[in-house]
């Protein structure tokens, strides 16, 4: 008699055939997600750490700066954080391609929790996402700074450049207060109708350490991995009484509100009451209605006008300064041409400056040679991209390395790590003809530096009248050697690096120079 399979036993055979089935379906089906997935083709970065990612990568930027990240990954470079994905970008050819010519994906700002919405309200115009506030926030700079509206500026650049000259002269190794307090003094007086900054001016000196330090809580803020809540968006829902990071942010947004109104109050008064006020602020005022800003929009955009351009100026010239004493022969030529174009008779002024090509190409070459913030301010990217076969998701920050791309061999020639102004000159000995700066210090596409234009003029100005009242040489040591100088090494603070502290020595050219700059800095109080 045959046997029957117990009708149990052809149940839980069915039941297992359909499990393999649906297990090899699902297995199926997350292989080919994963082959699919174009996940798999982000840039090629370092592995990173579990859960965290390449938190410990983003937090060393001496090593985000440096050479390495183009040596070991190549022009693009991914790293990941919880949640978010950052590309490097090591490459001028790679940066432009992304951030200049996709400008149209690539023109907002991260989600920037402390630093954009809390610190600063959403106010900061260099931090805001890209939408219809920054439109006319950015309008209303661009209208004040074109390259003509900065020419109003001049009388004040050029005043300043002969105080910071006397200064200089005085008393060469405070070259770094000497600088601080030219760059203050100058955007306080073009934005705020601000008398000259001096040496023992109380409330001069206090409102720029105001400001300054709300520019250096704001650097350590937007550092890469400097807080949780980058991370961790969820935090910004903590209670302030139990989240002493959001409790600052709220109370210093509050402090810093009520100093940039402060400054602006005089400004606004002069223009309503119709007094002569040709500053930047006085222009905010002006244009505050046409654009539809409010009265602490246009205060912040002015503070942060300051905030982004003193430092950085500062910093720009220092790093001349050293450059002066590594390349000595750069000095002797600049002070030829001055010597041709300008004599010995008189200081010169911003109708030389189209007659000085050398000058122009030094400040070229400073903001190529040492780019104030290396890794500029991040973008973000607001749809998926494909460049070159690899995948760069929705919301990617990126960062240019500005050090690498202004040294970039390929653009650059094989010596891009030499202080060389004459690489910007033509045969002709006159400045190329290029498309923008013939760097990227100022940035890339849309969020290109909206007060570049001043910062051009301020440079020049500065240095062709330092170079043309002083000699500028190595300090040396008891032996009378020259001190040696550290090319390679720096300061790192925060967002921004400054050269390791060093002497020189300054000398004027001829007797005359302190009388001549005297009357120069006479001539437009």
């Amino acid at each position: 008699m045959m046997a029957t399979m117990p009708s149990s036993a052809i149940v839980t055979g069915s039941s297992s055939n359909i499990y393999l089935v649906v297990i090899i379906g699902l297995v199926s089906v997350l292989v080919a997600s994963y082959f699919r997935s174009p996940w798999r083709t982000v840039p090629p970065g370092p592995r990173g750490l579990p859960l965290l990612g390449n938190i410990r990568e983003l937090a060393d930027t001496k090593w985000l700066t440096s050479s390495a990240p183009m040596e070991e990954y190549g022009e693009i470079m991914y790293l990941r954080v919880p949640g978010q994905s950052v590309i490097l970008l090591n490459s001028q050819r790679v940066a432009v391609d992304i951030l200049d010519k996709r400008a149209k994906i690539s023109s907002s700002r991260p989600r920037l929790i402390l630093g954009s919405e809390i610190y600063t309200g959403g106010f900061d115009v260099a931090l805001a996402y890209y939408g219809d506030v920054w439109r006319r926030l950015r309008r209303t700079a661009h209208e004040a700074l074109t390259t003509a509206a900065v020419k109003r500026y001049n009388p004040i650049q050029a005043k300043e450049a002969a105080i910071l000259a006397l200064d200089m002269l005085a008393d060469g190794n405070e070259w770094d207060t000497s600088l601080r307090r030219h760059s203050a003094s100058l955007i306080m007086s073009a934005l705020y109708d601000h008398p000259t900054i001096i040496p023992g001016d109380p409330i001069g000196y206090e409102s720029v350490k105001k400001i300054n330090d709300h520019t250096h809580r704001l650097e350590f803020i937007l550092l890469p991995g400097s807080n949780w809540v980058q991370i961790f968006p969820w935090m910004k829902h903590l209670p302030s009484r139990i989240a002493k990071w959001k409790r600052l942010g709220e109370y210093w947004f509050d402090r810093d509100t009520e100093m940039f109104q402060g400054l602006l109050g005089k400004v606004r008064d002069d223009v309503l009451n119709g007094v002569d006020n040709d500053t930047i602020g006085a222009t905010f005022v002006r244009q505050q209605g046409r654009n539809g800003l409010s009265d602490i929009e246009i205060a912040w955009l002015a503070g942060i006008l300051f905030s982004a351009g003193a430092d950085t100026t500062s910093i720009s010239l220092s790093w001349w300064l050293f450059a002066i004493l590594l390349y000595p022969d750069t000095q002797r030529r600049a002070q030829a041409e001055l010597d041709a174009v300008v004599g010995r008779d008189r200081v010169p002024v911003f109708s030389d400056l189209p007659h000085l090509p050398y000058i122009r190409a030094m400040v070229k070459e400073t903001l190529r040679w040492r780019p104030a913030l290396p890794l500029g301010l991040p973008h973000a990217t607001t749809e998926d991209d494909w460049y070159e076969g690899m995948f760069i998701p929705k919301g990617t920050i990126c960062f240019a390395n500005h050090k690498t791309c202004n040294q970039d061999a390929a653009v650059y020639g094989e010596d891009a790590g030499r202080f060389d102004p004459a690489r910007h000159l033509d045969v002709d000995g006159m400045i190329k003809a290029v498309k923008e700066e013939g760097h990227v210090t100022f940035g890339f596409g849309r969020r290109i530096c909206v007060g570049r234009h001043m910062t051009n003029d301020t440079l020049a100005i500065a240095m062709a009248v330092m170079l043309w009242a002083m000699t500028i040489s190595r300090a040396k040591d008891e032996q009378r050697v020259d001190i040696p100088l550290k090319e390679d090494e720096f300061v790192n603070l925060d967002l921004v690096q400054r050269p390791v502290p060093f002497k020189c020595n300054i000398v004027p050219r001829f007797p005359e120079v302190l009388d001549m700059l005297a009357a120069e800095r006479d001539r437009h109080n």
